[in-house]
């Protein structure tokens, strides 16, 4: 009975965690510098709902992953795909799916 919208697994980037460092500042991976806000300065309720946080979830974009029927389980690895080809939502090397 999985719902279809539903992320159930998978990279947790913009789902369901953060990666806060001493300084505050307040990371959505902590693989990329993809700083979203500082918990001295922002409340991290509007942190994470807004639209910093929100880049993270556009799933739609992923190039390979936004085709494939295990979006809702996988994505991949955006920090991955990033850093071997520069792209956030380019496809992550380490896949085996073909899709």
């Amino acid at each position: 009975n999985a719902e279809p919208d539903m992320i159930y697994s998978g990279c947790n980037c913009g789902n369901c965690h953060l990666t806060i460092l001493p300084t505050g500042d307040i990371y959505a991976c902590r693989r990329l510098k993809s700083r979203v806000g500082n918990v001295f300065t922002d409340r991290i309720a509007d942190v994470w709902t807004g639209k910093n946080m929100e880049n993270y979830r556009e799933y739609g974009k992923f190039e390979k992953c936004a085709k494939c029927e295990l979006l809702r389980f996988c994505r991949g690895c955006p920090a991955v795909a990033y850093g071997t080809n520069g792209d956030f939502y380019g496809a992550d090397p380490q896949c085996w799916k073909e899709c």
